[in-house]
């Protein structure tokens, strides 16, 4: 099952993205649903307590209503059914931007998701974000591609076909492997701890 889950989050749609999404299923959190018009896609579910999504936004799409009084947000309910329902890729859209909490919580979900198999990736439509768990990872950018590696929070990381290639060295807290370009296939040796590939314009 590939899913993209629409989130509240600013979303900028391109031809790329809809090229992306060839293949997925749509759900939403509340106002993330408002993506689907910008995408003039159909949505499969729409999960949220809908205090967020404005009384205009009137889709034909199966409704679920969850209380307002929760532990945790319509976001990470719709992350959590995703797992639960066993999805295999996860495209996180407007999961980056706009307000950091979400932002965080979102990058920690997908950690989540990650370390139960499944491979996920959260965008704004321009940026992406793709954590990395241990081990070795084949990255297939083009030359001239702009990325960072950043330590989440802490990480023995190792970095081949940079401009600038990194020994694996334990990094926290620190700015030294942010900005990188990428000369072709990337590979990222994780030996302890998680990262997060940041992709950029």
């Amino acid at each position: 099952m590939r899913l993209a889950l629409l989130l509240g989050g600013p979303l900028l749609v391109t031809e790329g993205l809809r090229e992306r999404l060839e293949g997925f299923r749509l759900w939403a959190a509340d106002s993330g649903a408002r993506h689907a018009l910008a995408l003039g896609l159909p949505l499969e579910l729409w999960l949220g307590d809908m205090d967020s999504s404005p009384p205009w936004l009137d889709l034909k799409a199966p409704k679920e209503v969850l209380p307002r009084d929760k532990d945790l947000t319509d976001g990470e309910a719709l992350f959590r059914r995703a797992l639960e329902l066993g999805a295999e890729e996860v495209l996180g859209l407007g999961a980056l931007g706009g307000r950091l909490d979400h932002t965080l919580a979102h990058l920690e979900l997908a950690f989540l998701l990650a370390e139960r198999g499944c491979r996920v990736e959260l965008t704004d439509g321009l940026a992406w974000a793709l954590p990395l768990l241990p081990g070795v990872h084949e990255l297939p950018l083009e030359p001239g591609s702009p990325f960072s590696l950043l330590p989440f929070p802490e990480a023995i990381l190792g970095v081949e076909g940079a401009r600038w290639n990194l020994s694996p060295t334990p990094l926290r807290a620190t700015t030294r492997t942010l900005e990188n370009q990428a000369l072709g296939p990337l590979k990222v040796r994780v030996e302890r701890g998680r990262a997060l590939l940041y992709r950029f314009p």
